[in-house]
């Protein structure tokens, strides 16, 4: 090898584009033109064959291929241009597309993936984005990204680039993509936005540890995010609160739960991305001392319709929910007895897994009724003496608002049970006596005509009927989504003296599916009842 001989460089080549579009007539007129840094020999294949060469060392050659002894084909052919000396080669590539009829005008960009110019993703998820041209041509497609090509695809119709941006750092990028031959060039743009992976933030309480509730007894939990988000709120992977759409905040006030360690996870979901973030509330002490127990419980399942033996295509997957809670108040009477007034709170709730209620009204043609596909048909509640039967007395009605259970059409429970709890009337009713006399008289004096008080136990049921609107039409027939109870009863304990009764519920939605809980309680005449 001579001294100072180098590798050669097609410094240029005519005409300047890697794709030609021809039909064989103009394809067999076209001048071929290159330049070569160095003194070269050149050589020529077409397809695999070699159609034109230059033996001689030269740094400008031109030609036309000889339609004799040159072979093309419809569709693509590959013209690979190589230039060497005794120091090396380099080649170059032209794909030739042959169409049986002319195209001149420039190639266009019929349709992208995504179609939208702007758009998003964010760090963290699968790093993939994929990026898709169709060109109405053949024609050399290039995706580049801030002006830096990426990928390049010859000759073709249609070619999809998967780009992972794990790389990147967070901002706007542009992305182009361009498509080119030799009638002219088209090009589509792209604004990508690489999003930061969301950061959830506490905002209240801001620490993740949190015990019990705030000074005016309830406990709020809110969290931010540094994006907009699809936002999710659990208690316990119970599903509370959902976004509607893509937000920054999300909140979640609760009055009451049962005793015990919880987690109230935040979940912020974005683009195939989720991230979580959890407090862990201890709960030792319930948010009202009138509050001696709660219990909230849960299943669910796929419900479907039936009117008769013949099924109603529509089925769901339903959740089932049951919150109870029992309140009490105490006062002591001349005798030196005491009274206790009780309040079991129940709300009964189906919802779908998006959270919607009611899950459902259908217009079932073959009762001639709307009818809710899931709900609640009935409850139970029983109240038994346990212990020291012949020291205390239970009454299930003591004033003309306490007559067992009844079904609440809208409203608040913890409201209802402070405007009817009025104990202080009680007390009133009887303390004008100078002695009280015995149980017996008691009852008799504070069981209005109308209702009979039951002594050693207390036993309600009854059926629902679907109540809750929906669209503003009232279903006729059917099970109820939503159920509100109220049942209270009257504990009169003689001084001194323990008693026990245990309390029972059933909230039942089938045969084989319902909710209970049972409970006992004990009382010592003047202490605070404690839940055994």
């Amino acid at each position: 090898m001579g001294e100072g001989v180098t590798v050669p460089v097609i410094t240029s080549i005519q005409p300047a584009y890697d794709c030609i579009v021809d039909t064989i007539e103009s394809f067999f007129d076209r001048l071929f033109e290159i330049v070569i840094d160095v003194a070269s020999t050149v050589t020529v294949w077409v397809n695999d064959i070699v159609a034109f060469a230059v033996s001689t060392y030269e740094t400008f050659v031109s030609w036309l291929f000889d339609s004799a002894t040159t072979v093309v084909e419809m569709g693509v052919n590959i013209i690979r241009i190589v230039v060497a000396n005794t120091a090396g080669s380099t080649e170059g590539i032209i794909h030739a597309v042959i169409t049986e009829t002319p195209v001149t005008s420039a190639p266009e960009i019929t349709s992208t993936i995504p179609p939208e110019q702007s758009i998003s993703n964010v760090l963290g998820g699968t790093d993939i984005r994929t990026f898709r041209a169709t060109v109405d041509q053949p024609a050399t497609v290039i995706f580049s990204v801030d002006g830096w090509e990426k990928r390049r695809f010859n000759a073709v119709t249609s070619a999809t680039w998967e780009c992972n941006f794990s790389g990147y750092s967070a901002g706007i990028h542009g992305v182009v993509v361009t498509a080119s031959n030799s009638n002219g060039s088209d090009s589509f743009t792209w604004s990508w936005e690489i999003l930061e992976k969301p950061v959830i933030t506490f905002v209240t309480p801001s620490a993740e540890n949190v015990s019990n509730y705030d000074t005016d007894g309830k406990r709020i939990f809110s969290a931010s995010v540094n994006i907009p988000c699809l936002l999710e709120l659990y208690l316990n992977d119970r599903l509370l609160e959902k976004s509607p759409s893509e937000d920054t905040a999300i909140s979640q006030e609760f009055k009451l739960v049962s005793f015990g360690i919880h987690t109230v996870k935040v979940m912020a979901k974005k683009s195939g991305v989720e991230v979580e973030r959890s407090w862990n509330w201890n709960v030792t002490e319930y948010s009202d001392p009138d509050i001696i127990y709660c219990e909230s419980q849960y299943y669910s399942g796929l419900r479907s319709l039936r009117a008769g033996n013949v099924p109603i295509t529509i089925e769901r997957y339903l959740n089932f929910y049951s919150n109870s809670e029992i309140r009490y108040q105490k006062a002591q009477l001349p005798d030196g007895s005491w009274i206790y007034l009780f309040a079991l709170s129940n709300v009964g709730l189906v919802v779908d897994n998006d959270l919607q209620l009611p899950p459902i009204v259908i217009d079932a043609e073959l009762f001639q009724d709307d009818i809710y596909l899931g709900g609640f048909t009935g409850i139970e509640l029983s109240i038994n003496e346990t212990f020291g039967n012949d020291n205390f007395v239970l009454f299930s009605s003591i004033d003309r608002f306490c007559v067992g259970i009844s079904p609440l059409k809208g409203g608040n429970l913890e409201n209802y049970y402070k405007e009817r709890a009025d104990l202080e009337n009680l007390v009133r009713l009887v303390s004008f006596l100078p002695y009280v006399g015995t149980f017996t008289n008691l009852a008799a004096i504070m069981s209005p005509k109308n209702y009979l008080s039951e002594i050693e136990s207390i036993n309600y049921s009854f059926g629902y009927e679907a109540t809750m609107e929906s669209d503003g039409i009232l279903p006729t027939g059917g099970r109820s989504p939503y159920v509100e109870n109220q049942f209270r009863w009257v504990v009169w304990v003689q001084p001194e003296c323990c008693v026990k009764f245990r309390v029972t519920m059933k909230l039942i939605e089938t045969y084989v599916e319902s909710f209970e809980t049972s409970q006992d309680i004990q009382i010592t005449a003047g202490e605070n009842p404690v839940v055994l």
